[in-house]
């Protein structure tokens, strides 16, 4: 039976053309790479205040959540209007592919890997041009007129190259980690900045957006014997407040703590009898991806729910309707749902909340959560399978079992579904009660901080002692 051409070698002319950024010709030092992710950071920065030209004054607001729209890193109205969900969404659906064998890619072969970064990069572009024009076209972004709608999906585009080729530069050695997560952390952080430091006042408190400087005009307030302002900043729904600095705060210990629990597998070496090492497992073994999508679910069904109220029971006069979407419109707060509505759970923390919201909401969050995390987890390469082939094909054995893989995967399930519920479990409920206390950045960004946060730490600390021991890059297999 004659070999059948590779789908990613048919398609080779096309990738040789993707846009690329080259390696450096040697490896940079720890004050260059700082500069060059200093640079992709103002340059992200800058984009993200620079507004679409050929937009109409007028917009309408766009269907997404203000939570993921952070998370990747959007900014409504300016260049990244798109942010980095181009590059998220071609990035799970390759992985996906690559990992249920549907894209026949070896990932150990360079070749195949440059097919690959390559692939991601022209399936990126290729979605940013597609949502551009799905924004444009759906009427989520109304231009002046048609000449006006082509200039905005070709700003998109071309905003989406610069964003992709940035993120080329920083894995490719240029600069520090990698940009998707640089960028996220930056968005994630600017929020939460501006949460904190906003100057400007609210017409709902008649103090200013930002708790620090709230909290300091409430003090004097209070001095003078106005109380209220000082009770006003305690806790409100939708602004800034003293809850949610300490619940960012404690939270971000909480998680911070939790991400650098580990469970330790021993192994040995094969080729050295006797020597033993251990594979460590994270607590939070599949990370934040499925209380991503868990957001996205429980958004989308608000979204539906929103679209039923306002095109059949805006008088909230149907009973039955009433069971799914009940509510009204409020002037500076927007839609509130009525407490028995199915509405009512899915909104991300209404006015009126009470203790069955909380609980309904959290629950909601972990179980969601749990179920994503078990199918990401045979999706990306997690498995207990995954994990014992890796073991075998790194010279490794577990002692008192058979260096074959499905020995190994049998002793590894048992941890690794643990490992997954627990984490789902965790990461789902840090998120919901982030959001009901108001944690800034929101419970989901707060962990891609922390997240992150770590991940640089470690990267600063390994290039460190590379720079120091050079000999040791060369000895682990890094170039």
């Amino acid at each position: 039976m004659p070999n059948q051409r590779r789908f990613i070698d048919v398609i080779e002319p096309l990738l040789r053309i993707t846009p690329t950024v080259p390696r450096p010709r040697e490896a940079l030092g720890m004050g260059s790479r700082l500069l060059w992710t200093f640079l992709a950071v103002t340059v992200y920065l800058l984009m993200s205040i620079t507004p679409l030209y050929g937009l109409s004054p007028v917009q309408p607001s766009l269907l997404i959540s203000p939570a993921i729209a952070a998370i990747l890193g959007i900014s409504v109205g300016t260049l990244a209007q798109l942010g980095i969900t181009p590059i998220v969404i071609a990035g799970i659906i390759l992985e996906i592919l690559v990992f249920s064998d549907m894209l026949n890619i070896d990932m150990e072969d360079p070749e195949d890997q440059a097919k690959f970064n390559a692939l991601l990069k022209l399936l990126s572009i290729f979605l940013g041009l597609v949502e551009a024009v799905a924004l444009v076209v759906s009427g989520q972004l109304i231009p002046v007129n048609f000449i006006g709608g082509v200039a905005v999906v070709l700003q998109l585009l071309v905003a989406t190259i610069i964003i992709v080729l940035m993120d080329d530069l920083i894995s490719k050695g240029w600069g520090l980690g990698s940009g998707i997560s640089l960028f996220i952390l930056v968005t994630i952080i600017r929020q939460m900045f501006a949460e904190a430091f906003t100057p400007f006042v609210s017409a709902v408190t008649s103090l200013p957006i930002g708790v620090i400087p709230a909290l300091a005009t409430s003090i004097y307030y209070a001095i003078g014997g106005k109380l209220n302002y000082l009770m006003s900043i305690l806790y409100h729904v939708g602004i800034p407040n003293v809850t949610g600095l300490i619940a960012t705060i404690a939270l971000a210990l909480i998680v911070l703590y939790l991400e650098l629990m580990e469970v330790s597998i021993p192994v040995a070496l094969v080729q050295y009898r006797g020597y033993k090492i251990s594979v460590p497992l994270k607590l939070i073994y599949v990370s934040v991806l499925p209380i991503i999508f868990t957001a996205y679910t429980v958004y989308f069904v608000y979204e539906g729910l929103l679209l039923l109220w306002s095109s059949y029971n805006k008088a909230n006069a149907n009973p039955l309707l009433n069971i799914l979407a009940c509510g009204h419109v409020v002037p500076n707060v927007g839609f509130v749902p009525c407490p028995n509505s199915l509405i009512y759970y899915f909104t991300v923390v209404p006015p009126n909340i009470d203790a069955a919201y909380v609980v309904v909401h959290i629950i909601m969050y972990a179980l969601l959560s749990m179920a994503f995390a078990m199918v990401w987890v045979n999706l990306a390469g997690l498995s207990a399978e995954d994990q014992a082939r890796y073991i075998v094909q790194g010279g490794m054995q577990i002692p008192g079992f058979r260096p074959n893989p499905r020995v190994i995967a049998r002793f590894l399930d048992r941890y690794i579904k643990v490992l997954t519920i627990v984490s789902g479990l965790i990461v789902g409920v840090i998120a919901a009660i982030g959001d009901i206390a108001g944690v800034f950045g929101g419970g989901i960004g707060l962990i891609l901080v922390v997240e992150i946060v770590i991940q640089y730490y470690t990267l600063a600390l390994q290039e460190q002692l590379f720079e120091i021991y050079p000999g040791l890059k060369r000895l682990i297999g890094k170039t």
